[in-house]
């Protein structure tokens, strides 16, 4: 298991702004020391999994190509994360989402409940909420681009009523921790735990959120934080992407 998880880390070490690396700079980047490093690369070069650079660099083969066609063209967002919403419904207890962008919206695009008490969180798919306050709103706007940041400020600022500059550095917060919470804003007496999920781009079009009352959220808010940021880092993977 341990060679298996060395192979995935040198694939992972590849990214889109550093699409070759010199054998040196995988040693550092999976932690392992450069002579190990070296007989990992060689047999996937071997292998036709890298290719070795004039400039003796390496690189990811177009072997991958071959593979990600094999990939189901129907293996969506919610396909993926259904697995693990259903595991964090079950752990937290409570009302669990995968949400999307549209527009000025956040758009649930699914939802697991295993609630039985009368008081929980009630989020349906299909519905479209406001790009403004909340923690899945946030999440998904913090990794937004200015253009289409900048239109929504407005609402928003309104909505949580902070300045334009207040609500910027809220939203870097998100970034920097990898998450978001909320009490109360969107609705009184309900809070959310929200977490983005990175796609293959590098870019965050899905969120996923933890729902529930306010009385039992603040009792487990530091466990569902873990719980939330993991789960997302999970889809993240399975959907081509890699968490922060």
């Amino acid at each position: 298991m341990r060679s298996v998880e060395r192979i995935l880390a040198v694939f992972e070490s590849f990214s889109v702004e550093r699409s070759s690396l010199s054998l040196q700079e995988i040693s550092e980047r999976i932690e392992l020391p450069k002579s190990t490093t070296f007989r990992i690369v060689q047999s996937l070069e071997r292998a036709g999994y890298l290719v070795r650079l004039e400039d003796q660099q390496y690189c990811l083969s177009f072997r991958f190509t071959r593979l990600a066609g094999l990939v189901r063209g129907t293996l969506g967002i919610r396909e993926i994360a259904r697995p693990f919403m259903t595991e964090l419904a079950e752990t937290t207890k409570e009302t669990v989402s995968l949400h999307t962008v549209s527009g000025p919206y956040r758009v649930c695009i699914d939802s697991i409940s295993t609630v039985t008490a009368p008081l929980r969180a009630v989020v349906q798919a299909g519905e479209q909420i406001p790009l403004q306050a909340g923690s899945g709103s946030k999440v998904l706007m913090a990794y937004m681009s200015k253009a289409d940041l900048t239109p929504l400020l407005p609402a928003a600022t309104k909505a949580t009523k902070q300045t334009k500059a207040a609500f910027l550095e809220e939203l870097q917060r998100v970034r920097e921790n990898g998450y978001a919470v909320s009490h109360g804003e969107r609705l009184m007496g309900i809070s959310a735990i929200s977490a983005p999920i990175m796609g293959v781009d590098g870019q965050v079009h899905y969120c996923l959120s933890v729902g529930a009352p306010t009385v039992r959220m603040q009792m487990h808010e530091k466990n569902f934080i873990k719980l939330v940021v993991a789960a997302a880092a999970n889809i993240s993977r399975q959907f081509g992407g890699k968490n922060q």
